[in-house]
């Protein structure tokens, strides 16, 4: 058996995977196949002897279009992503151009103008040329998407399009061309509905571009070559066990075991921590990490499709495609409400005619039964509270790019929170420095008697930190930037670094040393117990001072996590700092629970396992995690393949903003049952009245126009809604 993925063309909706799945299963050389809509790929399980064009064959066969997803294709998978974009961008932007002037026309004739200009727009025939193109056209992938929908006996939304708009053209045609009722023309509501489907459909895709963007973004803050024994090599040309070294200063280009040497690596990108980890003999660095302060050999232990980088962006790809993504409104309403109108039609039709005896009558009231049913309005219902929401959500600082994000955020139960960055600041700060041994011996000799002992003290610690700060300033720590003396430092001589320890100088002609816990060790030095984050100040024989440093919880943090307690929310931190350090933060904060020790991958899986869980970050490591959660939110003060992972960008990082992502969330979906309501009030009572020919079909189509109409202000008074929590 072999494995290989495929791009797959032309795919619209769940339908379209269920037809693709099913013509591949169906095959007897093939053991599995998973189709996803969100990353449009197929990943193939199939026997040894199928070729690749055996299973573009099979996908073509059901109308659909297939390219092998290697690196060979890429190229042309790149055309294929950028000519389905230009031609979602054409549609668009055609149907806004010939739907605008009917759509003005009816507004201004809603309002009594009624002026030459207004008239003309209201010509039967110039709106059959302006809706022609727009229903057959540009709205040609709804019948494709209806024609795959019913083959598969169900009723999506591409059902109720087709249907809707079909119904409102041909009644126009019919009505107000032909019979000559021009009170009937309702073109406008038909190009209305393919208009706005269709901008969801590009926004759709533009929320995939983004996704696509952030695995982009990984693939390129790898390294692109090695330095190995034979010189430096491609990084694709290096294979599992070959010998490399990683300078200072250098990213780790592939996952690797230390042989001989030590340094300091910035794990950020893994863990999102900013202090960095130690590495020695035989402990494995990771693609992407720095090296900060050594130089070491190292015998890799994964090639570039194995490699840290590569898993992250596989593990991305595939938590995009398992986002769950909950059956539209719409699909739900259009799977029960089509059959049902298209029963009652045939039934009116079938009663009068055996009643009255009249072919005409018969046809003109079922006729009347379709247009007042018409599910424009249907239609409309959710792609217009959706664009008033988003604009809502938009203009209190919330992004979003995902809008099945607004429906998915009722769902929700579990927050996740990232720590570093999210709920702290991220940055380092220097919280105490303690002057211990010698120097604070010195002072206590030279005391005089009284108020001047505080004042010695306080001298002997400005020496020692002054000395503390004229090293760390020759460092490149992430602790060495959080030690800032106000007055002017001392010039060290014979600096040396010491890799994954600290350094050592002279100064004034004493050798001092500032480093870590391990430095201590090397000089025989005990340490306290206990102690959090520190810099140790000594000489030899001497542990003379030491700095404390913590990460600083936002101010709005503690806010923030009641507030979604209040809303019945469970909020947990996921974090790849250590145990201490995550429930000190979870005591600060409250918090209903905390993970930490956590590898990217972790967070993910955690995240993904918990139903209906939305995640909130802001670093390179949160991406997976991001995209793996029901709802993803990312915070905008952070790194940019996280933010493309999200569904959500909070502009400026503020937590507080979550809240108003639920309520804004709420009400959107509240106004979309609104619309809901009112597209039903219409069709029960329009629907009985055209059935016994009460209701003719020119005042149905004026009820249906109306409806629509009813639907569009209704979404509009989204925008006026004011949003708590926003200050």
């Amino acid at each position: 058996m072999r494995s290989q993925t495929f791009v797959i063309t032309g795919m619209t909706c769940a339908n379209c995977v269920n037809t693709v799945s099913k013509a591949l299963n169906h095959s007897d050389k093939i053991k599995e196949a998973t189709v996803n809509l969100a990353t449009e790929k197929a990943k193939i399980v199939a026997d040894e002897t199928m070729t690749d064009d055996e299973i573009i064959a099979l996908v073509e066969k059901v109308g659909y279009g297939a390219i092998v997803n290697d690196k060979a294709h890429q190229e042309k998978i790149a055309q294929e992503a950028a000519r389905k974009a230009k031609h979602l961008r054409w549609s668009f932007w055609s149907a806004v151009i010939l739907t605008l002037p009917l759509v003005v026309g009816m507004f201004a004739k809603t309002f009594g103008l009624h002026t030459d200009w207004v008239m003309f727009l209201h010509e039967p025939v110039l709106q059959l040329i302006l809706a022609t193109p727009v229903q057959f056209v540009i709205g040609w992938r709804f019948y494709v998407g209806a024609f795959h929908a019913l083959r598969n006996k169900s009723a999506n939304m591409d059902v109720l399009v087709a249907l809707g708009t079909t119904v409102a053209y041909l009644s126009s045609l019919i009505l107000a061309v032909f019979m000559g009722q021009e009170n009937a023309l309702n073109f406008e509501s038909s190009m209305v509905i393919i208009t706005l489907v269709v901008m969801g459909k590009l926004l759709e895709h533009n929320a995939k571009e983004k996704t696509t963007q952030a695995i982009t973004g990984l693939m390129s803050s790898r390294a692109t070559f090695v330095h190995t024994q034979a010189g430096d090599l491609a990084i694709e040309k290096v294979q599992t066990g070959e010998v490399i070294r990683v300078f200072a200063g250098e990213k780790v280009p592939l996952d690797a075991m230390i042989l001989t040497g030590r340094a300091s690596f910035d794990e950020s990108i893994l863990t999102g921590e900013a202090l960095p980890v130690v590495k020695a003999d035989e402990e494995v660095i990771f693609e992407g990490t720095i090296n900060l302060d050594g130089e070491v050999k190292a015998v890799v232990v994964h090639d570039l499709n194995d490699s840290t980088i590569s898993r992250m962006v596989e593990m991305m790809s595939e938590a995009q495609g398992t986002k769950p993504n909950i059956q539209k409104l719409a699909d739900k309403i259009s799977g029960i409400f089509v059959p049902v109108v298209l029963g009652i039609a045939l039934v009116t039709f079938g009663l009068t005619w055996a009643v009255t005896g009249v072919l005409l009558t018969a046809i003109m009231h079922a006729v009347a039964v379709l247009v007042i049913a018409c599910p424009c309005a249907l239609g409309l219902a959710t792609p217009t509270a959706i664009i008033s929401g988003t604009g809502l959500a938009a203009k209190n600082g919330l992004l979003i790019k995902n809008a099945n994000a607004l429906e998915l955020a009722g769902l929700v139960e579990t927050v996740f929170f990232d720590k570093t960055g999210t709920l702290t600041t991220g940055e380092f700060e220097l919280t105490d420095f303690k002057v211990l041994s010698k120097m604070r011996e010195n002072a206590d000799e030279n005391l005089v008697q009284g108020e001047n002992a505080d004042e010695n003290l306080l001298l002997a610690e400005q020496e020692a930190f002054k000395i503390l700060a004229s090293l760390e300033a020759h460092s490149n720590h992430p602790l060495a930037k959080s030690v800032h003396f106000s007055g002017e430092l001392y010039e060290p001589t014979e600096l040396v670094e010491l890799a994954g320890r600290g350094l050592s100088a002279k100064i004034n002609g004493e050798t001092y040393f500032a480093g870590n816990d391990k430095l201590m060790a090397e000089l025989n030095l005990s340490v306290p117990e206990g102690t959090d984050t520190v810099i140790y100040l000594a000489k030899r024989g001497q542990l003379l001072a030491l700095a404390t440093f913590g990460s600083s919880v936002k101010k709005e943090s503690l806010s923030t996590i009641k507030g979604l307690q209040k809303r019945g929310l469970r909020v947990v931190m996921l974090t790849g700092d250590n145990e201490k350090s995550a429930k000190k933060v979870q005591k600060l904060l409250q918090l209903d629970e905390v993970q930490a020790g956590l590898a990217p991958e972790e967070k993910a899986e955690i995240v993904q396992n918990t139903p209906h869980s939305m995640m909130v970050g802001d670093g390179i490591n949160d991406a997976i995690a991001l995209a793996s959660a029901t709802v993803g939110l990312a915070l905008a003060t952070g790194s940019d393949i996280a933010m493309e992972a999200g569904d959500v960008t909070v502009v400026g990082g503020q937590l507080h903003k979550i809240e108003s992502f639920f309520e804004i969330a709420k009400k959107t979906i509240l106004k979309i049952k609104q619309n809901y309501f009112w597209a039903f009030i219409y069709n029960i009572i329009g629907i009985p009245l055209a059935a016994f020919g009460l209701l003719n079909p020119m005042l149905a189509a004026a009820a249906m126009s109306l409806s629509s109409v009813s639907v569009i202000l209704n979404s509009l008074l989204l925008t006026k809604k004011k949003i708590k929590n926003v200050d």
